[in-house]
């Protein structure tokens, strides 16, 4: 039988499986060898490139279907051989190129998740910690979990497609599970998908002062895909699902930008010099404006009289602030400088009291008292 073999047709083709392995597997070497050498010299720069990632990822998987495709073809090829020797695996053509199929699928399904991984992270790493918005840095995590599983799952579809086994009844199975699974976390969903409404608008940075309608307030400290966190003034952590973030009315005290208006209200008495009033409040303001680092400066304040008030004529004094905590110290810093102003002007700011006039002809207190009687009777 070996005499067989080693004569004739059979030799040639003997030699043709053992070069289509030698070579494939020599191929597969070769190509291992040279891309660690272009990876190290990469990985020397100062910047880990694209070229560099995908080419550590297909590295070894490369090398290891070139040497499988070598081990394939010289199979078939001894398989082919007319020989009593190999007469009992003659047959197996197809089961050796259904299991290289096989093992193409897994590395290709293992290839591509891994490079997939290793450019979201790069991506992660180079781009998303350099750009304004925060859409990349919370949706590449979430896809970063979900689309290896994803790729896994396509690549077991695909792996028993070419057994020839139908997968329209898997995927039917799989679409009926995964509408009851739905609607078993469909909470969890609402926020989710509310979570990418919110992600997606970008109205909300890490750092901003918000405020729900009816609802609690604080400073953004994460927004996620569930729910957004934020810090109340109590320095309280509070977790709000995002479905109540999309159907509330929510205040962004720092959007379009961090400056807030400040407006600071009193009053004075009817008797008051009116212009002097006015001079004094603005002058102060002004001051203020020229000494408080958290003052506007390129905004002027505003000065009017607003209402005829039982007391005071009232008059408000308007300027800017850098941001919301900017307005509370501008506002106590501006009430105490006019307050002491206008003490030092003899501008009188009344208590609410009523001014009670009698006619010309006063009553004395006998007759009030008489009427007063006589009504009760």
């Amino acid at each position: 039988m070996l005499d067989e073999i080693l004569t004739g047709t059979s030799l040639v083709k003997l030699v043709s499986a053992l070069i289509a392995l030698v070579g494939f597997v020599g191929v597969g070497i070769v190509f291992r060898v040279f891309a660690g050498f272009a990876i190290r010299r990469m990985e020397s720069r100062a910047s880990f490139s694209i070229a560099g990632i995908v080419l550590k990822s297909v590295k070894g998987p490369a090398s290891l279907l070139l040497a499988s495709i070598g081990v394939l073809l010289s199979y078939l090829i001894i398989i082919d051989i007319p020989s009593e020797l190999v007469s009992s695996i003659s047959g197996s053509g197809e089961l050796a190129i259904g299991t290289w199929q096989i093992i193409a699928i897994a590395l290709g399904t293992l290839t591509t998740a891994h490079l997939c991984d290793s450019l979201i992270e790069w991506y992660l790493i180079n781009v998303a910690s350099k750009t304004e918005t925060t859409f990349d840095d919370t949706l590449l995590p979430t896809l970063r979990r979900i689309l290896p599983i994803t790729i896994y799952a396509i690549g077991v579809l695909i792996a028993i497609d070419s057994f020839g086994v139908s997968v329209s009844p898997i995927l039917a199975g799989l679409g009926i599970g995964g509408l009851a699974v739905a609607l078993a976390v469909q909470p969890t969903l609402s926020n989710f998908f509310a979570g990418t409404y919110v992600v997606t608008e970008g109205e909300l940075k890490k750092g901003d002062f918000i405020e729900l309608e009816g609802g609690p307030s604080g400073y953004v400290e994460q927004v996620g895909w569930r729910s957004t966190k934020i810090r109340s003034r109590f320095n309280n952590l509070v977790i709000i699902p995002n479905s109540r973030m999309a159907d509330s009315i929510v205040t962004n005290f720092y959007s379009p930008t961090a400056a807030m208006n400040v407006v600071v209200t009193c009053g004075v008495s009817y008797e008051a010099d009116l212009p002097t009033v006015e001079r004094c409040a603005l002058e102060e303001a002004a001051s203020l404006i020229s000494e408080s680092e958290q003052a506007i400066k390129d905004v002027e304040p505003f000065f009017g009289f607003s209402n005829f008030g039982d007391s005071n004529i009232d008059f408000f004094v308007f300027l800017q602030a850098i941001d919301r905590t900017g307005t509370f110290r501008l506002k106590s810093q501006l009430i105490k400088k006019i307050h002491e102003r206008f003490g030092k002007e003899g501008i009188e700011i009344n208590y609410p009291v009523r001014r009670l006039v009698f006619p010309e002809n006063k009553i004395d207190l006998e007759t009030a008292s008489d009427l007063f009687e006589t009504g009760n009777q």
